[in-house]
């Protein structure tokens, strides 16, 4: 989904001109919104915290949903000096 979105943002193929066209790239994936962080290309996404449960109607324990983190709350820092 990346790749096509790139390409098509991009207008083609070129290198150079996919690099810029990915830099800050936001695109749908099946879980959700995805971007490109333009400072490192590092790959963003929301994710899911949740806690295991137990319910007598069932064998196994349930996941349950506590919260969703940002982007912005699981950004791994930037170390790259660019």
């Amino acid at each position: 989904m990346a790749v096509a979105a790139g390409i098509q943002k991009a207008g083609g193929t070129d290198t150079e001109k996919l690099i810029a066209a990915m830099e800050g790239l936001e695109f749908q994936t099946p879980k959700g919104k995805m971007v490109f962080r333009k400072e490192d290309h590092q790959a963003l996404q929301a994710m899911y915290a949740f806690k295991m449960t137990s319910k007598p109607d069932v064998a196994w324990l349930v996941p349950t949903l506590t919260r969703e983190l940002s982007l912005q709350e699981t950004a791994p820092a930037i170390t790259n000096k660019r």
